[in-house]
């Protein structure tokens, strides 16, 4: 029997309710017997312990993880976010989840939606992806829309002439400004780690715009594009980005009273600038700040006094 595997976060609304009653609300289509099927047979994890009695009532601030009997429902397309478009570039905003491009048979990614749209407006354009973001870090995806800007696209990013800013959540104090240069590789279990040989070079820039006690606002500004080379730098400085469990990253946060809990590692790729294929222009594109961001700028504020 296949079984899929669920997160929910309870919020201060849910603070007093059932967790039976909770789930059954959150899960759609998700029979209470199927609930208690999962709760029976130690399946219902609630911050990391099992939880069997359907009765325990919630704070309001948990996590509870699950395996259920059944296939996981399709998710929905997510909406196509068109940031920048020329006769040979278009720029979208990458949410989080949506994988770059394919890798897993019949995952929605990035590459797909973006040639689904161009057909459908009766375009020609075979849409070229020039670079990656994870599948959890939002913000500026750039594609080539045909042979010729490709080449000249490429170039720039072999040539490490784009440049790119990414705003991160990260955990402790960092310093003001600091750089990362060293050779990274690939790990196990899906990680990136730092060698003193057999790996690539790799180099980013940071500086801190904002602070509280426990965590800062960060820019970095990689030089070279490596897999995971932000989180794996930020995390060998024992700066982990908030929610990246992969790396070590917390995922919670209590502040005044308030647990705050990223759902995903908090990294954006806010501004990439780029010499335009048409124009020869050098233009800058920005994808706003995904909403998860906000709690924990106004906490910033709120440390700053403002």
């Amino acid at each position: 029997m296949s079984k899929r595997r669920e997160e929910l976060f309870a919020e201060g609304a849910d603070a007093g309710s059932r967790l039976d009653l909770f789930l059954a609300r959150r899960l759609v289509g998700v029979s209470r017997k199927v609930i208690k099927r999962a709760l029976d047979g130690g399946c219902v994890f609630v911050d990391g312990r099992v939880q069997r009695r359907a009765n325990v009532l919630l704070r309001g601030d948990e996590r509870v993880l699950l395996t259920l009997a059944g296939e996981s429902p399709p998710l929905p397309k997510p909406e196509l976010i068109i940031l920048h478009r020329d006769e040979g570039l278009l720029a979208i905003d990458k949410p989080a989840g949506l994988l770059s491009h394919p890798t897993v048979a019949g995952r929605i990614n990035a590459l797909d939606l973006v040639r689904d749209e161009l057909a459908a407006g009766q375009g020609s354009e075979n849409p070229i992806l020039l670079h990656r973001l994870d599948g959890d870090t939002t913000g500026v995806l750039i594609f080539a829309l045909n042979a010729e800007a490709n080449r000249h696209l490429a170039r720039q990013f072999a040539e490490r002439r784009v440049e790119k800013s990414y705003l991160a959540l990260v955990a402790g104090n960092p310093p003001d400004d600091f750089s990362v240069r060293n050779f990274l590789k690939a790990g196990v279990r899906g990680r990136t780690i730092a060698v003193t040989s057999g790996g690539q070079i790799a180099e980013t820039h940071f500086r801190t715009l904002s602070r509280s006690a426990e965590f800062a606002l960060v820019e970095a500004r990689p030089k070279t594009g490596r897999t995971h080379q932000i989180r794996a730098h930020l995390a060998g400085l024992g700066h982990p980005l908030l929610g990246d469990e992969l790396y070590g990253g917390p995922t919670s946060l209590a502040l005044d009273g308030v647990c705050l809990r990223p759902r995903r590692h908090l990294l954006h790729a806010s501004r990439l600038g780029i010499f335009s294929p048409k124009s020869r222009d050098f233009i800058t594109i920005h994808a706003p700040l995904p909403s998860d961001f906000l709690p924990f700028l106004t906490e910033l504020l709120q440390a700053h006094g403002v």
